[in-house]
C-alpha cells in the first residue's frame, strides 16, 4: 500500500535558521560594550572579531546539523537537493567568518606590535582556549583545501579526511567553552552557542562517526539487471527475507550502495526509484554517465544492496491537479515511477502534459509506459520529442500545448543546463517561479 505524506510548510527551515543565528546575535548586541569602540581601534577590532566568531560558529554548526540528512529537517526544505544547497552555502560562509575571526582579533595589536599580533595567532605558547581556536582553524583549513583541491586523492580518502572536520569543530567548540570574555555573563548568548554546538556535534557523530550503526538502511538483493538501450540499465531488487521493505512516493529517490561488490567503491549514490512503490519491490534506472554508473552495470543477480531513504518531494502527489512534466535524458526516471503509479489507479484527478526529450528516437526509453498511461487516462498527454528530429523543449513549445501554463505546477528533471535554461525561459514568459519544481542530483555529493 502506498503511503502518502502531506507536504510540510515549504521554507520552514528559515524559522529554525533565524532562531539559531538571531538569538545569540541579538543578545550580543544587547550586552556588548559598543560605546568602547568609539575612537578605539583596539575595541573596534575586538567587537568585530567577536561577532564574526559568533555568527561563524552558529553557521558552521547549522551546516553540521543539515549534514545529518534527518528526514524531518529535509521536509522543511522541500527536498534533499534544496537542503544541500543551503548546507553548502551556510558552511562556506560560516567557515569564512571563522577564518577571519582570529585575524581580526589579532589586528588589535598591530598598531602597537606586529610581533604581538603574530604571537596571538600562534598555536604554541598561547592560552589553552586560544590554542584550541587556532588549532581548529588550521585543521579545518587543511581539510577544506583537500576537499576542494584534492582531485588527486580517491573519493574514499577524501571522505575519511572530511570526517576530521568534526574534530576541527570540536576544537573550536572547546575554544567557545573556555575562552575568557566580558560576555561570559550573557547567559542567552552562552547557552545558545553551547546548545547549537552540542547539537551540531551530535548530528555530525550520528551521520559520520556512528552512521554505520545508527543510520537506518534497507537491505535488498538484486533480482535482475536489464539493458534498456541508450546506455541505460534497470536494476530490479527485492527486500531480503524478514527485512523491512522501503515504501516511497512515486518520484522519490534513495541513496544506493553495493557494499560487498569488490569492483565498486564503498560509497552511496543518489538514484531515483523508478518503480511505482506499491508492493515494496524496487527498480532503479541508471544511465552510464561516469565511472561508477558504467561499472555498476556489471553487477549480477543475488548481489546485496543497501538503500537509505526515501528522499525528496519531486512527486506529482505534492502538486496541484494541473501539471506539466518535463524530462531530459536520464531525468525521465522520476516520471517513470509517477506514470507506473498512475497506471495502478482507475482514474486520476490530474491534467498532465508530459514533454520527454532524448537525443534520438532510439535513446528514448519507457515510451510504451507513457503511451499506456495516455491511453488509460485521457487527461494525461505524452509529447515525445527526440531533439535530432523535433528540436529542443523550450518555454514557448510548452506554452503552445499547455495554454493554461501559468496556473500549472511544472516538474522539470534532466541535465542541469536544461533545467536552468528552461527555468529562465518559463520565468521570461511570466510563469511564477514558485510553480517550477526541479531536482538537482549533481548537488547530492
Amino acid at each position: 500500500m502506498l503511503i502518502k505524506f502531506h507536504p510540510y510548510i515549504r521554507r520552514g527551515w528559515i524559522v529554525l535558521f533565524l532562531l539559531i543565528i538571531g538569538l545569540p546575535v541579538v543578545s550580543w548586541f544587547a550586552h556588548a560594550p559598543l560605546a568602547d569602540a568609539v575612537g578605539s581601534s583596539f575595541f573596534t577590532f575586538k567587537l568585530i572579531g567577536q561577532i564574526t566568531g559568533i555568527i561563524g560558529a552558529q553557521l558552521f554548526a547549522f551546516a553540521l546539523i543539515l549534514s545529518a540528512r534527518l528526514a524531518f529537517i529535509e521536509k522543511l526544505f522541500g527536498g534533499l537537493d534544496k537542503l544541500y544547497v543551503i548546507h553548502h552555502r551556510v558552511g562556506v560562509i560560516g567557515f569564512s567568518l571563522l577564518a577571519v575571526h582570529p585575524i581580526i582579533l589579532a589586528f588589535r595589536y598591530v598598531s602597537d606590535s606586529l610581533e604581538d599580533a603574530a604571537a596571538f595567532l600562534s598555536p604554541i605558547g598561547n592560552t589553552m582556549p586560544i590554542t584550541f581556536g587556532i588549532a581548529s582553524l588550521l585543521l579545518m583549513l587543511a581539510l577544506l583545501f583537500l576537499t576542494f583541491y584534492g582531485s588527486i586523492f580517491s573519493y574514499e580518502k577524501l571522505k575519511i579526511a572530511h570526517q576530521f572536520l568534526g574534530l576541527g569543530f570540536f576544537l573550536g567548540f572547546m575554544h567557545i567553552l573556555f575562552i575568557p570574555s566580558s560576555l561570559n555573563s550573557d547567559v542567552v548568548l552562552k547557552v545558545s552557542l553551547v546548545a547549537t554546538g552540542v547539537v551540531g556535534l551530535l548530528a555530525f557523530s550520528y551521520r559520520t562517526l556512528l552512521g554505520k550503526w545508527l543510520v537506518s538502511k534497507y537491505q535488498y538483493k538484486v533480482t535482475g539487471v536489464k539493458d534498456l538501450g541508450g546506455q541505460m540499465i534497470e536494476i530490479s531488487m527485492q527486500a531480503n527475507p524478514n527485512r523491512k521493505k522501503l515504501y516511497h512516493l512515486p518520484g522519490q529517490f534513495g541513496m544506493l550502495s553495493f557494499p560487498r561488490v569488490s569492483f565498486l567503491p564503498k560509497e552511496e549514490h543518489p538514484f531515483t526509484i523508478s518503480s511505482a512503490g506499491v508492493d515494496g519491490s524496487l527498480r532503479f534506472s541508471i544511465k552510464a554517465l561516469g565511472d561508477y554508473t558504467k561499472t555498476v552495470a556489471l553487477i549480477g543477480e543475488g548481489v546485496d544492496a543497501t538503500i537509505e531513504g526515501p528522499f525528496g518531494e519531486f512527486s506529482y502527489l505534492y502538486g496541484t491537479t494541473k501539471q506539466v512534466w518535463v524530462a531530459g535524458g536520464i531525468g525521465v526516471t522520476p516520471f517513470v515511477s509517477m506514470a507506473e503509479y498512475m497506471l495502478t489507479q482507475e482514474s486520476i484527478p490530474y491534467t498532465v502534459d508530459f514533454f520527454y526529450s532524448s537525443r534520438s528516437e532510439a535513446d528514448g526509453v519507457y515510451k510504451e509506459l507513457f503511451d499506456a498511461v495516455m491511453h488509460k487516462h485521457p487527461s494525461f498527454v505524452f509529447h515525445f520529442m527526440p531533439s535530432d528530429t523535433k528540436g529542443f523543449i523550450t518555454g514557448e513549445v510548452i506554452l503552445g500545448s499547455a495554454l493554461d501554463l501559468h496556473s500549472r505546477d511544472i516538474f522539470i528533471c534532466g541535465p542541469p543546463g536544461l533545467m536552468a535554461a528552461l527555468t529562465d525561459q518559463l520565468i521570461a514568459i511570466k510563469v511564477p517561479f514558485k510553480n517550477i519544481r526541479t531536482e538537482r542530483f549533481a548537488l547530492l555529493k
